[in-house]
């Protein structure tokens, strides 16, 4: 007969990090990075302190790739695009929604996720970006 053990380990539990850009005028962007969340994850919330457009990305060729993409353009299937949002003076947190995964495919650097952050406000502002995850594999 077999001998079963008890399961010792935990579930993983959320982590929450913040980065700030630089101040941004209304219309431009800046670029963040996220060490420390892993290799694979689930996304469970995402901030930002001021109005914002957000994209975060399995890469650093994804992000430079969709940089000059336009607000009303979807990304392109396949472009490494793992989220896209937009917070608002009325909402300044979104919960991420089902099945947001994210993964790094940038090898070489090590787990990195990485971030595109635009002003989408109307005045210059350094945006503070907080995203809550669930880490999956270191």
């Amino acid at each position: 007969m077999a001998n079963w053990l008890p399961r010792t380990s935990l579930p993983p539990r959320p982590l929450s990090v913040s980065r700030s850009t630089a101040p941004l005028l209304p219309g431009a962007s800046a670029a963040l990075d996220f060490p420390g969340l892993g290799q694979l994850g689930h996304f469970v919330a995402i901030s930002t302190d001021a109005p914002a457009w957000v994209s975060f990305y399995c890469s650093a060729a994804a992000r430079q790739g969709d940089a000059g993409r336009r607000y009303s353009q979807d990304p392109a299937p396949g472009s490494g695009v793992l989220l896209d949002l937009a917070t608002s003076t009325g909402a300044l947190t979104i919960t991420a929604p089902p099945g947001g995964t994210y993964f790094s495919s940038d090898a070489s650097a090590g787990p990195l996720l990485r971030a595109l952050v635009r002003n989408t406000g109307t005045a210059q502002a350094a945006i503070a970006l907080t995203v809550s995850v669930v880490v999956l594999a270191p």
